[in-house]
């Protein structure tokens, strides 16, 4: 029988979301509270140069390739995508700078020449970190953990050791094993940024992500990642979803223990037989809900531990970059202080590690010709309110901060656009709980098992998509979550990625 199904939000989540229930034969709607899909994965133009607004890396294309399988479609064909050769360089205040080249050949012997027995080690490491990924793909990233049966399987009993090591050590512990280069070690743990965890608290398991950038390597799709959220939505609107804009949404509505429909905040009531929410988990228990049927309420929240927000940098800069490749990190020498300040003391660093990308280098379209296009993310705590002038000083040290690290003195003179997206702007455009840019961070106590679940507990047909809820955050992991709601709401109980069968 057709339902009629409501999706709260258009990140990722829920535009991938969106098309398999579609796909399925329901009649699948999107609201969306801004003008544009995509959620953090959003796209503007400022005076000539595009700019991915969020995401930048495009990691573990498995993920992507078998979701769009499910719709017959060729990813590789369809977004057209080159695997980065330097995958990215690597700045340090102390160090000359270092280039992984996404070849485990090169990338070995770069290891060797700053630490002899190192290039070993990382071949080792990565090697390990690929076995745990390829049994995370296959027990535990696609589950739902609502089958205990799933982790009583030979191959999981026979690892039971090996995974309760790896998820009471550290990763900063268990890459010291391997390495003692502070610059190496850096490199082997700054993955965990982008999880928005703390390298010397979020669980070894995660080890597994350098796997995916020095094995499998780190992609572009030719028109920037933005071209994902078009290609989903260009799936969608082939198969029937229906996507409202400008549709804030200020409640679920909900009759006799079910979901029953949404309210906008224009007082528009609409019905619907399943809601799914792809807007941060944190708002949709506590704004969204009445108190009454909240399975995660305010109280629930204080115990969690939310990731990174972030102080975002849109630059147009006239004249070359050269010193920059598509992918740049830049760490401080006190590298623990640097976490510590963030997730502890709550305080913005006097010196932080960036990233900085630079996508003209891969690709002209995005800047005028003698232009550079460059992004730059700052890590900031959550939970930080700045004013319009605070934001904006802080810009410009970090800016400076990068000039120095570049030696490129006359950078800030040369930048001819400028947009800033802050904490605050987090909040406002996406609701995020203390102004996270990412979500909930990968404590041990917030993964896998222990991640929020994807259901309501007090609402039968109420779910949730997105970076909050399993498996994580990042754009594969969204996907992924996708998936996962829609096993849970079909009954679907074996791990694996979801079979074409089943749509």
């Amino acid at each position: 029988m057709k339902r009629k199904v409501i999706i709260i939000g258009g990140g990722i989540g829920g535009l991938a979301t969106a098309n398999l229930f579609q796909k399925a034969g329901d009649e699948v709607h999107i609201y969306e509270k801004n003008d544009q899909l995509g959620g953090r994965a959003g796209w503007k133009v400022i005076n000539g140069f595009s700019f991915d607004t969020g995401p930048s890396w495009y990691l573990m294309p498995g993920v992507f390739e078998h979701y769009f399988d499910l719709f017959n479609l060729s990813v590789t064909k369809e977004l057209a995508l080159q695997k980065l050769s330097p995958a990215y360089k690597v700045f340090f205040e102390s160090h000359n700078p270092l280039v992984i080249t996404g070849d485990p050949g090169t990338d070995s012997q770069t290891f060797e020449s700053e630490e002899p027995g190192a290039g070993k080690a990382l071949d080792r490491y990565v090697k390990e970190g690929n076995e745990i990924y390829q049994l995370a793909l296959k027990h535990f990233l696609y589950t739902n953990f609502d089958n205990p049966r799933d982790l009583l399987k030979k191959e999981i009993i026979s690892q039971g050791p090996r995974f309760l090591k790896l998820l009471t050590t550290s990763i900063h512990s268990r890459v010291a094993s391997f390495v003692g280069s502070r610059t190496l070690q850096q490199i082997l743990e700054y993955p965990m940024v982008f999880l928005g965890s703390s390298p010397f608290s979020a669980p070894a398991m995660y080890s597994l992500m350098s796997a995916l950038d020095f094995k499998e390597g780190v992609f572009y799709p030719k028109n920037g990642i933005y071209s994902i959220i078009t290609l989903l939505e260009k799936v969608g609107r082939s198969l029937g979803v229906q996507y409202h804009l400008n549709s804030d949404v200020s409640s679920i509505t909900h009759l006799n223990g079910n979901a029953s429909g949404i309210t906008l905040s224009d007082g528009t009531r609409i019905d619907a037989d399943i809601v799914i929410s792809n807007a941060d988990l944190h708002f949709t228990e506590t704004q969204l809900l009445d108190e009454s049927v909240q399975s995660y309420p305010a109280a629930y929240w204080q115990k969690k531990e939310s990731g990174i927000s972030a102080l975002l940098l849109y630059l147009g800069v006239k004249g070359d970059l050269p010193q920059l490749q598509h992918h740049n990190l830049f760490f401080v020498d006190d590298w623990e202080k640097n976490f510590e300040d963030i997730y502890d003391k709550k305080t913005i660093p006097a010196s932080a590690s960036l990233y900085v990308c630079k996508p003209s280098a891969t690709d002209p379209k995005v800047a005028p010709k003698g232009y550079e296009n460059v992004f730059v993310l700052v890590p900031l705590p959550t939970g930080a309110t700045l004013s319009a002038d605070e934001t904006s000083t802080l810009a410009a040290k970090f800016i400076q901060q990068l000039a120095i690290s570049i030696d490129q003195p006359d950078l800030h003179d040369r930048i001819v656009t400028q947009d800033i997206f802050g904490p605050d702007d987090f909040e406002s455009r996406f609701n995020a709980w203390e102004g996270t840019a990412l979500g909930v961070s990968h404590l041990l106590k917030q993964s896998a098992f222990w991640r929020t679940p994807n259901k309501s507990k007090k609402l039968r047909n109420l779910y949730y998509v997105g970076g909050n809820t399993v498996p994580g955050v990042g754009l594969p992991m969204c996907l992924i979550s996708a998936e996962l709601v829609y096993k849970r709401v079909m009954n679907i109980k074996r791990s694996g990625p979801l079979e074409k069968s089943a749509l």
